[in-house]
């Protein structure tokens, strides 16, 4: 208060009783008690400031003294504590505050447009990594899905999702190569530690003037068999030497157990598996319980040419000229589309056959077949025919040995498919030889190649029908001894494992599970609780048999639970073509082998029986899945993407081959993986900034 307002009061004190004095006092007083709360306030920090806009990007409070306020801009605290906001105004007009400001908004602008919000990046991120996953899937190159992304940007211009997709040819190759590949193929090794034990399948290919080597594996996961790519590695030298070393590095470098190895995949050429010094011999040195594994995929495809020089005509060939009769002859083509309009057929092209694919040969012959009219009435009336085609048209016999070649590729093209399903092992191939084999027999036996054949047939000469079926029946047991060249050499192991497939399974006794297990050496067993499993899986299965439900809707209502999308679309009801077959007899449902043993252990603690079903189903019986790789790779490897590195290559075999997820669940797969998001985000995925 100031000294007049106390000389007043003082004045005044001698005229207390009078009414006009006391509300005179009362309302000096009251104001006096607001004046002096207003100069209490004054010089503090008053939070309605941050409002004001011309504040609002620098001015913060600083708690620890009311009396000043902070600069963000210049990163100081000032006085408020004399004049209050006139303070702020004096500090915004000092040279030093105009300077410091101008940066500080460039960098607030900055700030705003790199740090996203987490969840809108994570979005981007998806979409640049499930960009990548379709272009490998689909086998689109890095500059188309530059383009791709572009053209988002335009077609999509109000996503901000879109408009911040940034995806060029360098960081998608980047995420295929170092975080997609790795992630994947960590996913398989991580998944085969689960499992005790694993095959090793390799193959050779050629591409161009350099030398690659697939190397993949097979196991039993928790879904049933899987197979993947563990790397591919280019390497010239194709010796047993060079190829053991590249195997045994793989082995080490990726932590795989080697004692769990139990078997190799190859082809059967001797540098693989031959006795005295190949890549096989060369494991068992250091292993010797290591199975050799026959791919015999090859062996029904080498059987049959193997045997086809017994019959009268040589088809091959045949179906070789004729399709390069045509293949380069515009003219020819429509001058025997000419002769289809005469039979009234629609125009169908000649499959070409490759002799060193194993279905091939059938499908040629089956096309060949269909249109054989009009082409042999075009070979016919041709006045500058080959020799050799004309006069294989003219002999009688052609229709029959056709038709009954065709019928035999017939039963050997559906086993050789079978043989190469992703599920089939070697617990099914003792099932699926000697079923082919019976029925190659029944038909010597019988005299029996076909119906058409036996129409045809009836309708020539004695003496050539009886040379027609002379080199029939060679011809078939040239087929058998072929397969029992190398299916007699083993077949014990392939009839002892046998018992373990679902087909079996209700004759299943003792004696024959401890016969594998001497059989295979197989170690760590404790055979007092492997009976007691047995037993204990022996009354679980007659329980789940007894239920009105049927076994293959229980296993497969199990694994559709388990959430694999590829194993289920696996699973499509197909009908067995063998009486010996096993399957679910009210609706022709087969019960995959390796999803039973999986249900069966998910009912019951069987952990040294799993043992022993584990070291089963890594057994192979062919090296289809390599070969599909070689098939990939033919896709991968254009004259359109010739600057692919081998390591590149590698990369994208292993998203193609280890993953399963689709497109659309890629995305979702992604969003939900933290681990994936953050390398997807990181600069380390560049090789060229870790280095």
């Amino acid at each position: 208060m100031s000294d007049e307002d106390i000389i007043t009061d003082e004045d005044n004190i001698t005229d207390e009783n009078n009414p006009e004095f006391l509300s005179i006092t009362k309302s000096s007083a009251s104001a006096g008690v607001e004046q002096k709360k207003r100069k209490l306030k004054k010089g503090v920090f008053n939070k309605e400031w941050l409002k004001i806009s011309q504040y609002q990007r620098f001015l913060k409070e600083y708690k620890p003294d009311s009396s000043q306020a902070t600069c963000a801009a210049c990163n100081q605290q000032f006085s408020i504590h004399y004049r209050g906001k006139t303070d702020i105004d004096n500090h915004m007009k000092t040279q030093k505050h105009q300077n410091n400001i101008k940066s500080f908004n460039i960098n607030q602008q900055l700030i705003t447009d790199t740090i996203k919000p987490s969840r809108e990046t994570d979005e981007i991120c998806a979409a640049e990594a499930v960009l990548v996953y379709h272009g490998v899937k689909h086998g689109h190159s890095y500059l188309s899905q530059q383009c791709l992304s572009n053209v988002c940007k335009i077609i999509f211009s109000s996503s901000t999702t879109a408009n911040k997709l940034s995806c060029g040819r360098t960081k998608a190759t980047s995420i295929a190569l170092n975080v997609l590949a790795p992630y994947f193929t960590r996913c398989l090794l991580d998944d085969l530690k689960n499992s005790f034990y694993y095959s090793l399948h390799f193959d050779a290919s050629n591409k161009g003037n350099i030398k690659l080597y697939p190397f993949c594996i097979q196991y039993l996961s928790s879904l049933g068999v899987k197979k993947g790519i563990v790397d591919l590695i280019e390497d010239a030298d194709e010796s047993a030497n060079g190829i053991f070393a590249n195997a045994r590095q793989l082995i080490k470098d990726n932590n795989m157990d080697f004692n769990g190895l139990t078997a190799l995949g190859a082809d059967n050429t001797n540098v693989n598996v031959g006795e005295n010094h190949s890549v096989c011999s060369l494991f068992q040195d250091e292993s010797p319980n290591i199975i050799k594994g026959n791919c015999y995929s090859h062996i029904l495809h080498n059987s049959v040419k193997h045997a086809h020089p017994l019959l009268p005509l040589d088809i091959e060939k045949m179906l070789l000229s004729i399709y390069a009769h045509f293949s380069r002859s515009a003219k020819r083509i429509s001058e025997l589309k000419l002769y289809y309009e005469f039979y009234e057929q629609d125009f169908k092209v000649i499959l070409k056959h490759i002799k060193i694919r194993w279905l091939s040969l059938y499908l040629s012959i089956e096309r060949f077949i269909e249109v054989y009219a009009p082409i042999k009435k075009y070979f016919i009336e041709q006045t500058n025919c080959p020799k050799e085609i004309k006069s294989f048209f003219e002999r009688d016999e052609t229709p029959c040995v056709l038709s009954f070649v065709q019928h035999i590729l017939f039963e050997i093209h559906k086993k050789n498919l079978e043989l190469q399903r992703s599920y089939t092992t070697l617990v099914d191939l003792y099932r699926i030889i000697t079923s082919i084999k019976n029925k190659l027999q029944e038909r010597i036996d019988s005299d029996f190649f076909g119906a058409a054949c036996r129409y045809r047939l009836a309708r020539l000469p004695t003496d050539i029908q009886e040379t027609l079926k002379e080199s029939f029946i060679k011809f078939l047991h040239a087929i058998i001894s072929y397969i029992d060249s190398y299916f007699d050499q083993n077949v014990i192991l392939y009839k002892t494992v046998s018992y373990f497939g679902f087909q079996n399974i209700d004759s299943l006794t003792w004696d024959q599970v401890t016969q594998c297990v001497d059989l295979l050496k197989i170690k760590n067993l404790n055979e007092d609780c492997l009976f007691d499993e047995f037993t204990n899986i022996k009354s679980t299965l007659k329980m789940i048999s007894q239920q009105r439900i049927s076994i293959f809707d229980q296993v497969q209502t199990f694994i559709n639970k388990q959430g694999d999308l590829a194993l289920i679309n696996e699973c499509n009801e197909e009908k067995n073509d063998d009486d010996d077959d096993d399957h679910d007899h009210s609706d022709n449902k087969i019960v995959r082998s390796d999803h039973f043993w999986i249900y069966m252990f998910s009912l019951t603690q069987s952990p040294n029986f799993k043992k022993l079903i584990c070291f089963l189903y890594s057994l192979p019986c062919s090296n289809a899945y390599v070969e599909s790789a070689f098939s990939q790779l033919k896709h991968l490897c254009n004259d359109k993407r010739n600057r692919m590195t081998t390591e590149l290559i590698s990369a994208e075999l292993k998203i193609r081959l280890n993953s399963s997820l689709s497109c659309v669940e890629m995305h979702k797969h992604v969003l939900s993986n933290q681990d994936l998001l953050k390398a997807i985000k990181s600069d380390e995925k560049y090789a060229f900034k870790r280095k």
